[in-house]
């Protein structure tokens, strides 16, 4: 446990900006730098950039170690992980929330003034409603808000037009599937709908679940990189029926049912031979 927070520590010295209390690094999995940041930006830059999916990952994360803490007694390292977890969730609320367009910015970035993307990052903006950083109505001002397409809800939006398809003007399954959770926990059932679509769609009509495919044309035929089979898509497909439709929660205290069963969607499931545990 020592050498565990003593890690976490030192990475938190790194990582945390004091003045935004954002969290320094590049975008969560949108890890192909040339798709998603300016030519000009250098791996300094981008690790000095303030993402707001990043940022989201390192509130929860600390969140949960604070919690982790105060299971085991120690109320010194729980008032401090969740101190800082409390400043990134401001900070996220404070320096990349945009009133105009009703959703979170991309990121903070710059090199001598920090400029505040206005796309929308799809993955971020679902971790911060499930994540409860999103408060009042800004949740459900996020999922009707944050744009989204004939096939999906691309991972960033608008996309960059001399980028070739993948996480630009790109829907990867996995994220789609994030952002149904999203839609269900605020109520918004066209949104969870339109995730399903998107998610069904594709898997029947390339009779696989692939990693990602084209926002624009909704066919996996023109991205620069892709699986077929891909864990994460197939899980996020899996996930409807597990996470949305019988609503399963694993919790610290046991498990929870929150289903989310659309209008049109209705009707008896049964769920059969699902093992949790040694039950």
């Amino acid at each position: 446990y020592p050498i565990i927070k003593n890690s976490v520590e030192d990475d938190l010295k790194t990582v945390f900006d004091t003045e935004t209390g954002l969290v320094k690094g590049e975008s969560s999995f949108l890890d192909w730098r040339e798709q998603e940041y300016p030519r000009w930006m250098q791996p300094a830059d981008i690790f000095n950039s303030e993402n707001l999916g990043t940022s989201a990952v390192h509130c929860k994360a600390l969140k949960i170690l604070g919690e982790i803490a105060g299971i085991l007694g120690d109320k010194v390292d729980s008032v401090r992980y969740l101190g800082f977890s409390e400043r990134i969730k401001a900070g996220i609320n404070k320096s990349l929330w945009m009133e105009d367009k009703g959703f979170y910015g991309q990121y903070l970035y710059g090199r001598n003034f920090r400029l505040l993307s206005p796309r929308s990052e799809t993955l971020g903006e679902a971790l911060c409603v499930l994540f409860d950083i999103a408060e009042g109505d800004r949740a459900e001002r996020i999922i009707s808000n944050v744009p989204s397409v004939n096939f999906g809800t691309p991972c960033f939006y608008p996309n960059i037009a001399d980028i070739p398809p993948y996480h630009n003007d790109g829907i990867w399954p996995f994220v789609q599937s994030y952002w149904m959770w999203a839609s269900a926990k605020a109520g918004n059932e066209a949104g969870v709908m339109h995730s399903i679509g998107a998610i069904y769609r594709a898997t029947a009509l390339f009779l696989t679940n692939q990693e990602n495919f084209v926002a624009y044309s909704g066919d996996w035929f023109g991205t620069q990189i892709n699986s077929a089979n891909m864990l994460w898509s197939l899980s996020g497909n899996i996930s409807i029926v597990h996470h949305l439709l019988f609503g399963i929660r694993f919790t610290e205290k046991g498990l929870v049912f929150e289903p989310f069963v659309p209008k049109n969607l209705g009707g008896e499931r049964s769920l059969n031979n699902f093992k949790y545990r040694n039950a």
